[in-house]
């Protein structure tokens, strides 16, 4: 009889042994992180890196100096910052964090999951201006880089609800990927709502979360194992072509040189293929097409605001860069000038506001060779970062910040309209 039972439930038993052991063995186990696997993940750039968490953490303990982004990260030319710090024995190598269609909302998770690594941290965060469509980051962009251990860490975070993080659970509730996950809307829902009374258990709800975290922190400690897509063969190649002694001014002249022979005579200076390929065979459509495009009123200013608030909880010295926009493609397309202006102007007040460093190149807009298309850096754009980054590493760490106002993400960022009439007998 015994041996009976044994053979119809052993297996199972055995199973959900292992699963459990997997689940809840201790992280020794499966979560260390070599050292090839940092260097490689440091350009990567690839999904497991920049949405996860243990090869992040790994490099905030050592010498890795974290930039995030977005797409442009990934134009390694012999100027890249990465480049740069390897050819040059700089006190900092880059870490990069960011791929194509990651904004702030997105990095404001990562900032907070990196918390307690940041205090006296130099950071640099380079800004793009695309960023700030009048209607801030989208479904498909904010799905496609959605990062669920990131937003699980926000969620399970202990401590007291404030305003910032109530506007963030809100934020991230509008958004598809959020509210296909039935444990992280309650989680959230609960964040979001002001009072005692929420609208989910919250021991139930919290058990719930946790167990679904240890699983994602599970898979990404796997998946921390094997890095893929590193373009450490981009840096190698870069580091030969670059002279032996750092003088930034002759960088910038070998920079307009190769940026010179990229470009062809197309005449938005931008590299040939991408001339010949994206913009050629529809110019006709693109000229005048963006009259009525403006950055200057977005969500997107909010979501900055809690990153910079997030870099402030953690004690991070931070750089924020704003690049150029290619001023002829700019005046092409029509786009207009005073609303570019005006994105420029409030995000260098948010930014020196906050007590932050910051440095734009909206002054290189009608200078050829900072950008390889309309909108990514590259060649001199890099120069200058590099030069930035540079003056900033010889600077003291701020020891405080000013405070956001209390009142700043009062009435920002609405409860969804299904919770809040639901909400209105409970508070």
């Amino acid at each position: 009889m015994r041996k009976k039972l044994w053979m119809t439930f052993g297996p199972i038993l055995v199973a959900c042994g292992v699963f459990l052991f997997i689940l809840f063995g201790p992280s020794a186990i499966f979560g260390s992180v070599s050292n090839k696997s940092i260097q490689n993940a440091a350009t990567s750039m690839s999904e497991n890196v920049v949405g996860g968490e243990a090869l992040q953490r790994a490099a905030m303990d050592q010498n890795y100096m974290p930039i995030f982004g977005s797409s442009e990260l990934s134009r390694i030319d012999p100027f890249h910052p990465s480049v740069m710090a390897n050819k040059y024995a700089t006190s900092y190598t880059p870490f990069l964090i960011g791929r194509p269609g990651t904004q702030s909302l997105y990095h404001y998770l990562d900032i907070n999951m990196l918390s307690d690594k940041l205090k006296g941290k130099k950071v640099v965060f380079i800004l793009s201006p695309q960023w700030f469509q009048p209607k801030g980051v989208d479904n498909a962009h904010f799905g496609a880089t959605f990062s669920p251990i990131q937003a699980y860490t926000f969620a399970l975070q202990e401590g007291k609800d404030t305003s910032a993080r109530r506007f963030a659970a809100r934020r991230l509730l509008s958004y598809k990927v959020v509210q296909n996950d039935s444990t992280l809307t309650k989680m959230l829902e609960n964040i979001a709502t002001p009072g005692p009374n929420k609208p989910h258990d919250s021991f139930l709800t919290r058990t719930a979360a946790e167990v679904e975290y240890r699983i994602l922190v599970r898979k990404d400690e796997l998946e921390s194992k094997f890095v893929t897509g590193s373009k450490e063969h981009l840096v190698k190649k870069g580091v030969q072509t670059l002279p032996n002694k750092l003088n930034f001014e002759e960088l910038d002249k070998m920079a307009a040189s190769l940026g010179e022979k990229s470009t062809g005579d197309n005449p938005f200076h931008v590299k040939q293929k991408y001339f010949d390929k994206k913009i050629a065979p529809i110019i006709d459509k693109l000229q005048d097409s963006r009259k009525n495009l403006s950055y200057a009123n977005s969500p997107e200013y909010d979501d900055l605001q809690l990153v910079m608030d997030a870099f402030k909880q953690a004690g991070a010295d931070v750089l924020f860069v704003n690049p150029p926009v290619n001023g002829e493609w700019l005046r092409f397309i029509g786009m207009s000038q005073d609303g570019l202006n005006e994105y420029y102007k409030k995000t260098e007040e948010q930014v020196k506001r906050n007590g932050f460093r910051y440095v734009s190149l909206q002054k290189y807009q009608d200078s050829p060779y900072y950008l390889e298309d309309p909108i990514h850096l590259s060649w001199r754009g890099w120069v200058q970062i590099d030069a930035a980054i540079a003056n900033f590493n010889k600077q003291p760490v701020p020891t405080s910040y000013p405070k956001t106002p209390r009142d700043f993400y009062y009435h920002k960022g609405q409860l969804p309209k299904g919770l809040k009439k639901d909400l209105e007998t409970k508070n």
